[in-house]
């Protein structure tokens, strides 16, 4: 009895493991992007709950400034702004943030100040997730 393999068997064997390698491989993009976005969206729930919590707690107004690049929270008292944190925003992790645009307004009640309902978007690779902000202050990710 021989032992080891031929050449022929290890040549079929790794041309297996490519065939499974390169079926594999472009689905790890799309675990990744998917990740990112699970990641970057708690982030965002992060800050908003961040906003609106400052905002019960001082009783006072916050301001939530989102863009691509960073995540600013304010606190609005008596004439003074206050900055509470300053946070590395979605775009610096390859994540892009849509209808960010203008700042989000918390009051001394926790209530969403001048906005209905607002839809954040975040997008990577072509997978997106929402995160919607309710006129009550509920936070939906």
């Amino acid at each position: 009895m021989t032992r080891g393999v031929t050449l022929l068997e290890l040549l079929l064997a790794l041309a297996l493991v490519g065939i499974l390698a390169g079926l594999g491989i472009p689905r790890l993009g799309a675990v990744a992007a998917a990740a990112a976005l699970r990641h970057e969206a708690t982030e965002l729930v992060v800050a908003l709950d961040a906003a609106r919590l400052d905002a019960i707690r001082f009783g006072a107004v916050t301001r939530l400034t989102l863009s691509d690049s960073s995540y600013r929270l304010e606190l609005l008292a008596d004439g003074d702004t206050t900055l509470r944190w300053l946070h590395a925003g979605a775009g610096t992790r390859g994540v892009q943030l849509s209808g960010g645009g203008a700042p989000i307004h918390f009051g001394a009640a926790g209530l969403a100040v001048g906005v209905s309902n607002r839809t954040l978007t975040l997008t990577r690779l072509g997978a997106s997730r929402r995160v919607v902000i309710s006129r009550l202050g509920r936070i939906t990710p």
